[in-house]
């Protein structure tokens, strides 16, 4: 039987250059996590996955869309 890693939050914050709130978001989006006890914990491999993967932007806000001045 293999056993899974896991890194707690706040182990994380103290080794990735990120806010607790970014990781809330993150989860909100689809990060995976368990709850084991008191504490949240993600698996290595996830966060990589997640906060290492080239970043892809919606064009929304390019075309001035959202911004008060051009309405």
């Amino acid at each position: 039987m293999k056993l899974t890693k896991y890194i707690k939050e706040i182990d994380v914050l103290n080794e990735w250059p990120m806010s607790k709130a970014t990781l809330i978001r993150a989860r909100k989006r689809g990060l995976p996590f368990v709850r084991l006890g008191a504490f949240v914990c993600y698996r290595p491999e996830d966060l990589e996955a997640h906060f290492c993967q080239p970043r892809t932007w919606k064009s929304g806000n390019a075309e001035g869309k959202g911004n008060k001045e051009n309405e």
